[in-house]
């Protein structure tokens, strides 16, 4: 068990998040945790909870929180065990399940480093210490006047360790890789004198001693117009000795020691938590999912670099909806934040990356005007602020693995979940999971959660013909689930009779934001014009598997540039690879869906050549 308070309240057992949600049994945990190993009374609590107003029922309501914190949160067998007094109550904490002891031992080991002249040790206590911060102190629990004491003083604790580490790293030299983290600390505190005469030093040392006087004038502004005061005497003094013209100006070149692994204002950052909502209806891919789960469940086996899950699959599979299944599972892995972004990999306009790590960078506290403008600066930045943490980042639809480098975090704590039509295999470390179609038995239970078990238990029979209808394929059935949902009168024997002997099948696979043909034109108007010929073309062989020599023969090239063809159609899952080897060589098969909408294309191309642009889809939803 573990309790997390530097940053959003968190309880964890054995992996599992088990934070209370009710605000009031919160703020009960929290007042015991931030009095650990002491006597909290009664009267302590009343006044905590209900300030001078306490409801004539305050007594037996403070025994219901403690009754529920002792049913769901506190294992009386683990490292956390709550005692009842005479006078009030005592919750027994292990130093080491809670993290504000780690961060005071390390502090305080940190201190004792930098007081022995010895910063390189000071810089990388104090790095580990200041790692542990997930935000601001016991940000999302409501305080009263006592806990807001508390958090006031853990605050307090987390800006002399900052100071300290600032202190080493300057004592190192670190001149340089200090700028950027100064600029953002005088940012969120305009009035600390101490942080802007970092930076004055930091730039001055740097060679850039005109920033570093405009820094004194806008601290100077800033005390005036706020507090009607001047800068104390060694500001003023720092301030002087830049004007003058035996300033020390740029610091001696020197060797640096390696800048320890993260970022010094860890506490000033807010934590991300960008996850879209799960799935409701999640339903099947037992498999898939349980390998993606082992994946991120793993050890970090010496790795450097983060660990890549790449989910691949054609479109409408459910990539991104076992993803974020898979996320929201694991989410308690990543106290440090979650981040998402959907990079339009299959559109006409992906989203520039820049883009992205702009949207980070604010998801995680920094300023518009602290996000700089290059797309290697911006990306800098965001390996810096994720060095040391525990970062689980989704890039729905990639759609090529030079879209997602710049994307990726620091360190092998952190986990990068990528969705995308085509395989990511030329991303270094990228472990590849292939997510296929449903099989009847996950289609039929799907239909069901979205319809109604009991009507798909009335006619069973049409209700696998409209799985096998859709190819099995999760878009083609919510689309067609979603529109049974509406006609809630229809039997489903009338939506297989639409599908099977409608002139456009697809037509009836589009209901609401569903829409099977406008996922396949988004994958179609990105091939080369010559594989999509030969899709169309392929979709008038039998629905047999093929060979490429059979290919060969109604395309009317050579095999070897079939075979390519054919490689290239089945990496953006347009084809699938049926099996290998064997006298004939590897065998290909068209997905039943894929084969409607290349006959489809085939038709409207043939007669309305102009047809051939791509349509303008909204993908706003």
């Amino acid at each position: 068990m573990g309790f997390c308070i530097l940053g959003p309240l968190a309880v964890t057992h054995e992996g599992r998040d088990i934070t209370p949600t009710a605000p009031k049994v919160r703020q009960v945990l929290t007042f015991l945790l931030v009095r650990r190993n002491q006597i909290v009374q009664v009267s302590e609590f009343v006044d905590e909870l209900w300030s001078s107003h306490p409801p004539d029922s305050a007594m037996t309501t403070l025994q219901t929180y403690i009754y529920k914190l002792r049913k769901d949160v506190l294992d009386p067998s683990g490292l956390a065990r709550l005692h009842t007094q005479p006078s009030g109550y005592l919750l027994d904490v292990a130093d080491e399940a809670i993290d504000v002891c780690d961060f005071e031992r390390l502090s305080r080991q940190g201190r004792l480093a930098l007081e022995k002249g010895d910063p390189l040790h000071a810089s990388e206590l104090l790095t580990e210490a200041l790692s542990l911060w997930r935000g601001q102190a016991l940000v999302g629990v409501t305080a009263g006047e006592i806990l807001s004491a508390h958090v006031t003083r853990l605050e307090e604790n987390r800006l002399r360790a900052l100071e300290m580490h600032i202190e080493a790293d300057m004592r190192l030299g670190r001149y340089q890789e200090l700028i950027s983290e100064l600029k953002v600390l005088v940012y969120t505190y305009p009035l600390h004198e101490r942080f802007h005469g970092d930076l004055m030093t930091a730039l001055n040392r740097s060679g850039r001693r005109y920033e570093a006087l405009e820094v004194y004038r806008q601290l100077r502004g800033v005390l005036i117009d706020e507090l009607g005061l001047e800068p104390s005497t060694a500001m003023q003094r720092l301030h002087q000795s830049l004007l003058s013209a035996d300033s020390a100006g740029p610091a001696k070149a020197r060797p640096v020691p390696p800048v320890a692994t993260a970022t010094r204002y860890a506490a000033t950052l807010t934590v991300p938590a960008q996850l879209p909502p799960d799935i409701s209806d999640f339903t099947g891919r037992t498999e898939p999912l349980a390998h993606i789960r082992r994946i991120l469940a793993a050890g970090q086996d010496n790795r450097t670099t983060a660990r890549a899950v790449s989910i691949c699959g054609m479109a409408g599979a459910g990539k991104t909806t076992l993803a974020l299944h898979a996320a929201h599972l694991n989410r308690a892995q990543y106290p440090d934040g979650q981040l998402f972004a959907d990079l339009r990999g299959a559109s006409a306009t992906p989203t520039p990356q820049t883009d992205v790590l702009a949207s980070f960078l604010r998801a995680v506290g920094v300023p518009d005007h602290q996000i700089p403008p290059s797309l290697e600066e911006r990306s800098n930045l965001f390996r810096t602020w994720s060095n040391g943490r525990r970062v689980l980042v989704i890039l729905d639809d990639a759609c090529a693995a030079s879209q997602v480098a710049s994307l990726l975090p620091a360190t092998p704590q952190c986990t990068v979940i990528i969705t995308s039509r085509e395989g990511l295999q030329s991303l270094p470390g990228v472990q590849t999971v292939e997510l296929g179609v449903m099989n009847l038995t996950e289609g039929v239970e799907l239909l069901g959660r979205i319809i109604g078990t009991d009507r798909v238990a009335a006619e069973r029979e049409q209700a696998e013909k409209i799985v096998d209808l859709c190819g099995h394929l999760p878009l083609a059935l919510r689309s067609v689930g979603a529109r049974l949902a509406a006609a809630r009168t229809w039997p489903l024997q009338k939506m297989a009779a639409l599908i099977e002997s409608g002139p456009a099948p697809l037509d009836q696979l589009r209901f609401a934001e569903f829409d099977v043909r406008a996922d396949y034109d988004d994958t179609y108007f990105r091939l080369d014009p010559h594989d999509r010929s030969a899709l169309r073309l392929l979709s008038l062989l039998p629905p047999q598997d093929f060979t490429a020599a059979t290919a060969a023969g109604l395309l009317g090239s050579a095999a070897d540039a079939v075979e390519a063809q054919l490689t290239r159609l089945v990496s953006c899952h347009l084809l699938d690879v049926k099996s290998e080897g064997g006298i004939d060589g590897i065998r290909y098969e068209m997905h039943k869906l894929t084969r409607l909408y290349a006959r489809e294309r085939l038709n409207r191309e043939f007669i309305q050549p102009e047809m051939s642009s791509p349509p303008q889809h909204d993908h706003s939803a």
